[in-house]
């Protein structure tokens, strides 16, 4: 151990506190990742299982009136089925809502349905036009009698009261109270995937996520790698160090052998 005699020297002591720190650090990121990783599958999953059920009225997952965390995210992306007349006046626009790195709206339209309770209908979206506070000319909604098939979401969380610098017509997010505050409003939304009759054209269905698992796993796989090199790194410079410190040793008695 007299050989390492230089790992005693603060500067050493510093090095070899910080690859202690950081190598650890590392490996808590590669599980940190590797949790994110879990947390994708079963999402993916999910909507994998859910979108592809059969369709079922409405009813059967939501009630009117009921308490907005009364649908949770293990109801997500089941198709319902409604029937119903879209009440035109009552749409707003959700701001801020992307699609494919174009910034727009998404369109949430109430559906007075046959037995009176009202469905909050997102029936698609529509790219931003203008300036921040400009309102897109949108389709309007089928009238009479329409059929819907639409995919569960739960309601959005939002500011209520909203901010009073928002454009008419237009909310911050697809909080159901802020489409609909009839008492028997369905407490979850619907994203549109078909209707009978048609919609008129210019509106875009929102796509399912891409069920990809993200780059999860090769960040963790990175972190590894990098605590890998703190240690390694650390190693090749006390051997270096060493060398150097042997490589003087012998000079030194090199030239005292000379001196005798």
């Amino acid at each position: 151990m007299s050989r390492y005699r230089f790992l005693r020297q603060p500067r050493w002591l510093a090095l070899g506190f910080l690859v202690l720190i950081v190598v650890p650090s590392f490996f808590l990121l590669s599980r940190w990742q590797l949790s994110r990783l879990d947390e994708r599958r079963a999402t993916n999953d999910l909507i994998a299982t859910n979108s592809s059920a059969p369709a079922v009225p409405v009813e059967a997952l939501m009630t009117p009136g009921a308490d907005l965390a009364s649908v949770t995210q293990a109801d997500r992306w089941r198709p319902v089925r409604a029937t119903g007349r879209y009440d035109q006046a009552g749409q707003v626009l959700v701001r801020k809502r992307p699609l494919e790195g174009s910034n727009g709206f998404w369109v949430a339209t109430p559906l007075v349905t046959s037995s009176g309770a009202v469905l909050v209908v997102n029936r698609g979206w529509v790219a931003a036009s203008g300036g921040a506070e400009a309102t897109p000319s949108v389709p309007p909604a089928p009238s009479g009698v329409v059929e819907v098939l639409g995919r569960l979401q739960p309601s959005q969380e939002a500011p209520i009261p909203q901010p009073a610098d928002l454009p008419t017509g237009q909310v911050s997010d697809l909080a159901v109270p802020l489409v609909s505050n009839a008492e028997a409003t369905f407490p979850g939304y619907v994203d549109l995937v078909s209707s009978t009759p048609e919609q008129a054209p210019g509106l875009r269905q929102l796509p399912l996520p891409d069920l990809n698992e993200g780059p999860h796993l090769s960040y963790a796989v990175q972190w590894v790698f990098f605590a890998a090199v703190a240690v390694s790194g650390f190693v090749i410079l006390v051997r270096r160090e060493q060398e150097y410190a042997d490589q003087a040793t012998d000079m030194a008695r090199t030239e005292s052998s000379d001196v005798a």
